[in-house]
């Protein structure tokens, strides 16, 4: 992470860790430099670090690190030295004393700054309203802004619970800031809060949003999510789907699969591609809904397959070229070809299938796609194809060469086309 990317929010997630990991630092010192090499001056310098930091961070409660160091360099002293010379005890006394003054120092300004900040917002809210009647508009006007400004505090301070109640303010710039900064905790205890702003009657920018946060909490989310995929408003529905296929758990498999024969277009195209993202889990269940499903679930299962980068989904996708549905073996050529150089081996071994759709498909595939290397297997499948196969055969070979170039040689009694 480079530097610029330490914005005071991101900064507050490592507060804690940092701290800890100086206070760390500064005991093997402790023990290393003092207690193991006998030097008693100098590496202690270091403990102000740790020390500063944790006053500024939290105030005068940060002063326990000055405490633990402090305590940490008279034990070091005692066991060099058999005793707590007068040195060591007036150091550790300093550090004590430099935490509680800037930890004081620390706490004064945060109130000092909450209040200015306070009194910059009345002024700012009682222009705003000048030469309006009554008080109410005053009071709501200051709530809103109040919250709004609060949302950021609160996101530094992880606190959950306050960000879930800043979801309930009537201003939409609230809700979505309150959202989006649940969403960078990624705290299951969200998980509720974002699902009522995802099903609710929510702007969409603030629905997509509470999508994106759930993502980010994962496996927790999935089972809200999956409810939801029985939403009355599609708009709902398509958006939890979208969000189980990037979080990619298996349990979302079964209930995407029974989204594709969903009645709206989008929310079936949705929910293939949310299958795609899962992956190669998913091709056991998507197999099984092609042998049996509608012709719109079919095709969504095509649609899924397509984006699936796994021999066994090239596998499935060849065989369904022979499916009796001129549409399901269309969009599986079109998925087929979307796949490149992977399918192109099993591409191949299908122009010898037994069954005459699934030659013929897999050359409309290869001749589209210009694939040089499927000439000498198109002149040599020729030999024993059917009249209508051959011709398709031929078709796909000038098309390869029209696209790619001369051909190479072809052998002798092939039936090539020349």
């Amino acid at each position: 992470m480079a530097l610029s990317d330490l914005t005071p929010g991101r900064l507050a997630k490592f507060k804690f860790p940092l701290i800890i990991a100086l206070v760390t630092v500064s005991l093997l010192l402790e023990i290393t430099v003092h207690w193991y090499l006998g030097i008693d001056v100098v590496y202690s310098h270091f403990f102000y670090i740790p020390v500063v930091l944790g006053a500024i961070w939290y105030g005068k409660r940060g002063v326990i690190v000055a405490f633990i160091l402090g305590g940490a360099l008279l034990a070091g002293t005692w066991l060099t030295t058999g005793a707590i010379d007068t040195g060591a005890v007036l150091r550790a006394l300093m550090f004590v004393l430099v935490g509680l003054v800037i930890g004081i120092v620390a706490d004064f300004m945060k109130k000092e700054q909450e209040q200015m900040m306070n009194e910059v917002t009345d002024a700012a809210i009682q222009s705003a309203v000048k030469g309006r009647s009554g008080t109410g508009n005053l009071a709501e006007v200051k709530s809103r802004i109040l919250s709004f400004a609060s949302v950021k505090r609160l996101k530094e301070q992880g606190d959950v619970a306050g960000l879930i109640r800043a979801l309930k303010n009537r201003d939409p710039a609230v809700q979505y800031e309150a959202v989006e900064a649940l969403g960078e905790l990624a705290n299951p205890a969200a998980t509720e809060a974002l699902m009522g702003a995802l099903t609710g009657d929510q702007y969409s920018g603030i629905r997509w949003k509470a999508a994106e946060a759930l993502a980010r909490i994962g496996p927790p989310a999935v089972e809200p999510l999956i409810q939801a995929l029985g939403h009355p408003d599609e708009d709902v529905r398509w958006k939890a789907a979208v969000t189980l296929g990037e979080i990619g758990d298996p349990r979302g498999i079964a209930p995407l699969i029974g989204l594709l024969s969903d009645q709206d277009r989008f929310v079936r195209s949705r929910a293939a591609y949310a299958l795609g993202l899962i992956g190669p889990p998913a091709t056991p269940a998507l197999s099984a809904t092609l042998s049996s499903g509608p012709v719109d679930a079919r095709r969504g299962v095509i649609s899924a397959l397509g984006k699936i980068q796994d021999p066994a989904a090239v596998s499935i996708l060849i065989q369904t070229l022979a499916d009796p549905s001129d549409v399901v073996r269309e969009d599986t050529m079109a998925a087929l070809s979307e796949e490149g150089e992977f399918a192109s081996g099993l591409l191949l071994e299908a122009l010898n299938d037994p069954e005459p759709l699934r030659r013929q498909g897999a050359a409309l595939v290869l001749g589209t796609g210009g694939r040089k290397e499927a000439l000498e297997p198109l002149n040599e499948a020729l030999a024993t194809a059917d009249p209508r196969t051959a011709e398709i055969f031929r078709a796909a070979i000038r098309e390869i060469r029209a696209t790619r170039g001369p051909a190479p040689q072809e052998s002798p009694g092939s039936g090539g086309e020349t």
